[in-house]
């Protein structure tokens, strides 16, 4: 059967893959390199991502938005992150909505904010969807084979618990797990439905007999309401009585005020004329005095401004007097500055031609200089002699030094070459003396044959206890059906018990006591003629102090018409209720009409179908569903089931014991293999060691061999070598000794070193001399340069304090004009004064005059006016008092349009219709409106005592009997559905077992061979630990590398660690290969010699499977054995790009 086919991942915005990123997922090995932070791992969390993963955490983000690029210092974040997978579906095993298809394009797109969604070629589908698409391929966001860093070790410190998925994974159930995950969710919903309508149901016949008790408070309640119509139009037509008198009397108390307010109206117009008059009068003394005021306040204000005048005047003389006085003091400061500048100058220009006149020195500085060049050229000479001298005796010392060396280095040589040649003669003597080859190799020969005999009878036995216990796995799951089914039968019983106990409960209402109901036993077929014979009467208990019960009475000695049978006989009853039943005969519904005329009082006769004829006449049809029926057939139902429920507890227990019997045989046939699997390794192990030691024995002689040929070769070498260095020996020798000696040389060198230390003590006095008349020079220039500077700047400042001291004095004749122009004022001031003084006194005595004048009119005006007052006063008096007869004429029309409203509205005629539709009010009715009153509030008292009544209550109870039968009818639906999902669920759990068990044993097996493979020996197992079902069972591993003894992984070293897991790993893949796996580091812990047992099997596992391998590494052995490379690296930092090189081809192209 084919599986799906990875072909190749497409990033866009995922992580620092930001650019769009495709990656071909080839058949083999790919290997992933790069430095550590550039996405490697990256690319493993996108697989994962796109296949469902939901976790922030494991996407190593705080944020599942964290997955977009989020941006560096030269590129902007990203809102929007995609992963495209590609799977090749030409097998057809997708799940059937996307088989259609021979290519998926499976996307996940997540935009910043928004959250993710997922397409599969271009539709949208829900998570789960892809989830169980990969879930069914054996792989996963979760998967096994997608192995990230840090998981070797969570799979070594994990609970066995925990460690079980790896085999879920082996047996191909991960999707199974989520199918019943939902079936599980389907049954505890349904199991939840179904209660709530039991509780429905239980509801419902409870409100049905609650309706028929409001039926009969809805007569007494119409009653009462049309009693409390009559005297409520009773009422309204007294008030309507009462409001028409008002009216009246309001409308001439209305007209009494209108006249009243008409006469004040014409005394108040008389006033206002007379105060009009006195007005116009006043208005021209009023302007008299207003012009009078303002003249003598515009002579006031001319006074006020000539003091002003005068007062800044004398300030300003001030001003001036004070300002001249200023500019005086600046001539004098201005006068000596030019004074001190023209000292200053005459200074200056004395020393300036002194440094003039001792400037010219150029002579004595050249005759210095060219003494120091002289002295610096004879010591540069001396120099060069010393330096040649020099370099002639370093050069003999090197030649005589490097003869010596040479000598001796030789002589060491030819020494060592003689103790070579000895070591290699005496390793040839004892490789001749120790060869026995033949007898060592006939004994590894028969260890191999025995280890091989005893290996093949292990495996005989094996094979057989293989076979038992496949043959009492058959019997234990045989049984293990035949418990569940019986289980399911119980449980089913149960649940009906469950049921018919709460709608038998609840059908008792709120009574507070047993119901003779509850005491009755009625064969089946007549539990409606039983209730249409009692009826509601079932509901009465039998104890005395009750307020409803059956106290007995006399069986009466009537005998029932036509010889027919009473109900007695189907009915057990307690005696209270044999009177009753005795009286009630079984007929034919056909024979009714006609038996029912013979009936005797007390007598009625019923049918098994619920037809109810009574002695009076009274008849009732079966069609009329019976609440009490349905409970006796229920009751019924609910003993059939606890009947029948200890019965199949019986037969449940028979089938357990029965399965603990085959599944004991199982165990047993279990311990049988296991011990004979167990046993498999130590001689797989024990054959393995002898071929082992055969090939060594054999690799052994061959490397004897090659080493005694590879010592005569070095031999004859070392040989031919020594006799060359002896040669080279001598020759080394005649060189040193004719090495001569160098005492001339010496003694030159001696003399030249002397003249060397004159000539430079020279050339340094000299050159000392000129450096002193040098700075000299120089110095003088300096000052020579700031002096002149100093007296060009004393002559500017000379010039400008004379500039400044002409304008001051201009400004000084300036001042002195205009004190004296200021001092003429004062005069002038005193003058115009006196004139305005005599202006003001003749302004002032105009004003009093006209003062006095305006007085005596505003008197004569303020008498007319209060009278005017008094009379506006009584008038607005009068007018307040017509509108409140005004305001309670329009309440009263009001009042009397209220009433008839509230008449029209509440008995539904105008007010003179009254006495027309209830004939029996009058008008001349004397019962006072208060008594009214009372006599409704006791009347609508008596009607609110009664609580809520259901004028509905009828037409309510038949829609009640409608709405029960539907919903007996959905919850017989709702049973059997439930029924069905159980089944499902117990299969699906019965696969899921067979499934895992099978997968154990089939990677328990790969695992032994791919430890022993791994590590060269040892053993390894798989064991079921914690719970007898393996759906519930925790994984455990047990391993003896090869020395050690038997113990689990987390007593092992870290290599060994990692290389269990690996194998772990890789046996799954053998059982249930997933089409893809990636490796992220896992070689990691490993040393090189278990790195190459590491590549080795990924070869294996790449030719006996179809998984394609991705390995993230550093390791240069794995990269190595990769058949193509992909590099991730980040030129730009924060930007991951990816490179391929295909070895395969590269192979190809170097040969």
């Amino acid at each position: 059967m084919g599986s799906l086919r990875f072909n190749s991942i497409k990033l866009v915005g995922f992580k620092s893959f930001v650019e769009p990123t495709s990656f071909q997922i080839e058949p083999g090995l790919t290997g992933i390199v790069g430095p550590n932070g550039c996405g490697k791992s990256n690319l493993l969390e996108a697989i994962r991502w796109v296949m469902g993963a939901n976790s922030a955490k494991a996407m190593r983000a705080s944020g599942m938005d964290d997955v977009i690029f989020s941006g560096t210092k030269s590129r902007p974040g990203r809102g929007q992150a995609s992963v495209t997978l590609t799977i090749d579906n030409s097998a057809r095993v997708a799940p059937p909505m996307f088989n259609d298809d021979e290519i998926l394009e499976i996307t996940r797109t997540i935009t910043r904010g928004s959250g993710s969604k997922y397409q599969v070629n271009n539709k949208t589908v829900r998570a789960k969807d892809v989830q169980l698409l990969f879930a069914d391929a054996s792989t996963g966001a979760n998967s096994p084979a997608l192995v990230r860093q840090g998981q070797i070790n969570e799979l070594i410190s994990a609970k066995p618990a925990n460690r079980r998925r790896i085999l879920e994974e082996a047996a191909g159930i991960s999707g199974l797990h989520t199918r019943r995950h939902e079936a599980e969710l389907r049954l505890r919903a349904a199991e939840n439905n179904l209660d709530r309508l039991e509780d429905i149901l239980g509801q419902i016949e409870s409100q049905l007999l609650s309706l028929r008790r409001q039926s009969r408070q809805a007569s007494r309640y119409k009653r009462l309401a049309g009693e409390i119509r009559e005297y409520k139009a009773l009422l309204w037509l007294k008030r309507w009585q009462s409001a028409l008198e008002a009216l009246d009397t309001s409308a001439q108390t209305y007209k009494d005020s209108q006249s009243k307010v008409v006469d004040l109206t014409r005394n108040v117009a008389k006033l206002t004329t007379e105060v009009t008059n006195i007005t116009t009068t006043l208005e021209p003394h009023r302007e008299e005095q207003i012009i009078a005021a303002a003249v003598c306040g515009r002579l006031n204000a001319a006074k006020d401004a000539l003091e002003n005048d005068a007062q800044a005047a004398h300030s300003e003389i001030k001003k001036l007097e004070a300002r001249l006085t200023f500019l005086q003091g600046d001539i004098e400061r201005e006068e000596g500055i030019v004074l001190d500048a023209n000292n200053a100058s005459e200074r200056l220009g004395e020393e300036f031609e002194e440094l003039k006149a001792t400037r010219d020195v150029s002579g004595a500085l050249a005759a210095a200089k060219k003494e120091t060049m002289d002295a610096i050229e004879a010591r540069t000479s001396v120099e060069g002699d010393v330096n040649t001298l020099t370099r002639k005796s370093a050069e003999h010392a090197a030649l005589v030094s490097s003869a010596t060396r040479e000598s001796a280095q030789l002589e060491s040589r030819k020494s060592r070459l003689e103790d070579d040649v000895n070591t290699v003669k005496a390793s040839h003597s004892t490789l001749e003396a120790t060869d026995n080859s033949a007898q060592e190799q006939s004994l590894f020969t028969a260890s191999l044959t025995e280890a091989h005999e005893a290996l093949e009878k292990a495996r005989d036995t094996e094979r057989s206890a293989a076979s038992r216990k496949q043959n009492t796995e058959t019997q234990e799951r045989e049984m293990r059906d035949a418990l569940n089914t019986v289980k399911q039968a119980l449980s089913e019983a149960e649940a009906e018990q469950r049921a018919f106990s709460s709608i038998v409960n609840s059908a008792r209402g709120d009574s507070n006591w047993p119901s003779a109901l509850e005491s009755l036993q009625v064969e089946k077929g007549y539990e409606a003629a039983l209730a249409a014979a009692f009826g509601e009467d079932l509901d009465a208990g039998l104890e005395d102090e009750l307020p409803l019960r059956w106290g007995g009475a006399t069986t009466p000695s009537t005998a029932l018409p036509n010889g027919l049978k009473s109900l007695s006989h189907f009915v057990k009853a307690p005696d209270e209720l044999h009177a009753r039943l005795s009286q009630i005969g079984i007929v034919d519904s056909a024979d009714g009409d006609t038996l029912a005329k013979q009936l005797q009082p007390g007598q009625r006769i019923v049918s098994v179908e619920g037809d109810l004829w009574r002695w009076d006449g009274f008849c009732a049809s079966s069609d009329v569903p019976s609440p009490a029926a349905a409970r006796l057939e229920n009751m019924n139902r609910l003993a059939e089931i606890e009947d029948k429920i200890p019965a199949l507890n019986s037969i449940v227990a028979t089938a357990n014991s029965k399965w603990e019997e085959a599944r004991n045989a199982r165990a047993n046939a279990d311990d049988s293999a296991r011990l004979a699997r167990k046993a498999l390794p130590q001689l797989e192990q024990t054959e393995r060691a002898a071929q082992s030691t055969l090939g060594r024995f054999e690799t052994e002689q061959a490397r004897k061999t090659e080493q005694k040929s590879a010592l005569v070769a070095r031999l004859e070498r070392l040989e031919e070598e020594f006799s060359s260095v002896v040669t080279l020996f001598t020759k080394a020798q005649e060189q040193a000794a004719h090495a001569g000696n160098n005492e001339e040389l010496e003694r030159e060198l001696s003399e030249a070193n002397e003249l060397l230390v004159h000539a430079r003590a020279h050339a340094d006095e000299t050159s000392g001399n000129y450096r002193s008349l040098k700075n000299e020079v120089e110095a003088r220039a300096s000052r020579l340069r700031s002096v002149e500077k100093d007296l060009s700047d004393w002559v500017a400042r000379a010039a400008k304090a004379k500039e400044r001291i002409t304008s001051l004095h201009g400004r000084e004749a300036e001042t002195a004009m205009a004190l004296a122009t200021a001092n003429d004022s004062p005069d002038e001031f005193a003058q115009r004064q006196q004139t305005l003084l005599s202006e003001l006194s003749q302004a002032e005595q105009r004003r009093r005059d006209a003062s006095d004048k305006l007085a005596e009119i505003e008197t004569a005006l303020r008498l007319a006016d209060g009278n005017l007052r008094a009379e506006e006063q009584a008038l607005g008096t009068a007018r307040e008092a017509r509108a409140a007869s005004e305001a309670r004429l329009t309440a009263a029309q009001e009042r009397r349009e209220e009433i008839q409203s509230r008449i029209l509205e509440t008995l539904s005629c105008e007010p003179d219709e009254l006495t027309e539709q209830f004939e029996e009010l009058s008008p001349d009715n004397k019962m006072p409106e208060p008594d009214i009153e009372r006599k409704l509030e006791r009347l609508s008292r008596e009607r609110e005592n009664m609580g809520a009544v259901n004028l509905r209550a009828d037409e309510e109870a038949s829609e009640q009997e409608d709405t029960l039968k539907t919903l007996t009818a959905e919850r017989l639906d709702l049973v059997a559905a439930i029924a069905t999902l159980r089944e499902g669920i117990e299969s699906l759990n019965a696969e899921g077992r067979e499934r895992l068990l099978k997968a154990f044993d089939i990677v328990n097996d790969h695992f032994g061979r791919l430890f022993v493979t791994l590590f060269g020996g040892g053993s390894a197992s798989l064991a079921l630990t914690e719970s007898d079902d393996p759906l519930e069972a925790g994984l455990e591993v047990l391993v003896s590398p090869p020395g050690k003894k038997l113990g689990s992984m987390s007593l092992m070293s870290g290599g060994e660690q990692a290389l269990t897991a690996t194998a772990l790993i890789f046996a799954v893949f053998l059982s249930n290969p997933a089409p893809l796996c990636v490796l992220d580091e896992v070689d990691a812990p490993l040393d090189d010699a278990n790195v190459e047992r590491y590549c080795d099997l990924l070869d294996e596992m790449c030719q006996k499977t179809d998984t394609k391998f991705i390995a993230i590494t550093h390791n240069p052995v794995t990269m190595a054995r990769m058949d193509r490379i992909f590099g991730v690296t980040m030129a730009e930092k924060g930007v991951s790009q990816l490179i391929s090189i295909d070895l395969g081809t590269a192979e190809k192209l170097t040969a």
